[in-house]
């Protein structure tokens, strides 16, 4: 009986632990199976304006757009508070209808503060992580800048009638090109200091009021330093993938330059095309080997252009007698302004279009960009000898053309 007892006895304590040990084996599976719950991919802009009952907006900015998300009124509350999503670092704007935009770099779990400030030039006091604050640098000196430059111009309006208008003028003048030349001195030297900063992009394509900061071909070994480093530090950020794309576009550009200016040198051979004259019939300077051609490109709605036909008129009347052709190329997309343009100026030589305007495939071969007018001189064995957009000298490049051997 003992022994049925002592069986009966671990057959029940056998019975109890089974589901206890289940729920432990269950808790320690949920424990360590189980996902981490996701880190936020929040950021905080938060901050308060005591002088100002206006509207504060909230938006986002990207390479090509700028979007709203938010908005408070401060007439009620001076204080504001904004979630922005910012799972890598971002860009956001805060602009109200008197006060200098703000922009701001955040990524998630950054918090910054700002708080208004009777500072007129800089009514900002800012708080916040190191890549925002190296934007917040150079927004305040821009914008320190501006507020110079807009006393200047009250100064200005102010002084018209003054009897030293002019000595006034000048001194301001020379005074917006000392702040002009020391701000974009400054932005090279913070592109430099700062180049894996994705606050060098916003410098690199921003302007000092309407004058860009940095020329895109001039300027492009900036471009190259700033792309450089941020695509080591940051590979996979949008920003910095959508200015790798601006920088290689640039860096397009300024092969087809290089290549399209080796092209059109001196000396080489004019490219050859054809396109319909006025009688319907195709040609191009291939068809008129063995004589000098003056290649002029115009087009009858550009002011320019109509001011400059006299100018070939004449050219034609002095030197067709030796040899010389006109082929006019227009850019026009109007059949009938084109003919009546050139009745109405008296334009003579060979008339040729092919009426697309600006997306003519010749001006692409020949690199214009529609800077008309333009001329290129091609010699009697089809070389270009001289190309331009200076007509005052024309007659002068003319001449040598005949009575020069061509330097090439």
């Amino acid at each position: 009986m003992i022994m049925n007892l002592n069986q009966r006895q671990k057959h029940m304590m056998k019975n109890i632990f089974k589901p206890f040990i289940a729920s432990i084996l269950l808790a320690l599976l949920f424990t360590f199976c189980s996902p981490e719950k996701p880190e936020s991919k929040k950021a905080l802009i938060k901050g308060e304006f005591p002088g100002y009952e206006g509207e504060l907006i909230l938006s986002k900015v990207t390479s090509n757009k700028v979007k709203v998300l938010d908005s408070a009124d401060l007439s009620t509350d001076k204080t504001f508070s904004f979630e922005v999503n910012a799972p890598d670092y971002s860009v956001f704007r805060l602009s109200t209808a008197e006060l200098f935009p703000l922009m701001v770099i955040i990524k998630a779990g950054d918090t910054v503060n700002i708080t208004g400030t009777d500072d007129k030039a800089w009514p900002y006091r800012i708080q916040g992580p190191e890549e925002c604050m190296l934007l917040v640098d150079y927004l305040e000196r821009l914008n320190r800048d501006h507020y110079t430059v807009d006393s200047l111009s009250a100064v200005f309006h102010n002084s018209q009638d003054h009897p030293d208008f002019l000595a006034i003028r000048n001194m301001l003048n020379n005074t917006f090109i000392e702040l002009h030349e020391g701000h974009i001195a400054y932005a090279r030297q913070y592109v430099t200091t700062h180049p894996s900063s994705i606050a060098s992009i916003i410098v690199l394509n921003g302007f000092f009021k309407e004058f860009a900061l940095f020329h895109q071909h001039d300027d492009f070994n900036y471009y190259e330093i700033v792309d450089e480093a941020l695509t080591e530090r940051f590979p996979e950020n949008n920003y910095v993938l959508e200015f790798h794309s601006q920088v290689e576009n640039i860096r397009a550009a300024r092969e087809y330059e290089q290549e399209a200016k080796m092209r059109l040198s001196s000396g080489r051979l004019v490219p050859e095309f054809q396109l319909p004259s006025t009688s319907g019939a195709k040609i191009g300077p291939q068809d008129l080997n063995g004589k000098n051609i003056l290649i002029y490109f115009w087009a009858a709605a550009d002011a320019k252009s109509r001011q400059t036909n006299p100018f070939i008129r004449k050219a034609y009347e002095a030197y067709h007698p030796y040899g010389l052709e006109v082929l006019a190329i227009s850019f026009d997309k109007d059949p009938n302004i084109w003919k009546a343009a050139i009745e109405l100026d008296s334009l003579p030589g060979i008339h040729v279009t092919d009426l697309k305007g600006a997306g003519s495939p010749v001006q692409k071969l020949f690199n214009l960009k529609m800077q008309l007018p333009t001329f290129f001189l091609i010699d009697t064995r089809g070389r270009i000898f001289k190309h331009s957009g200076d007509f005052s000298k024309l007659q002068e490049n003319i001449i040598d053309l005949y009575n020069q051997k061509p330097d090439y």
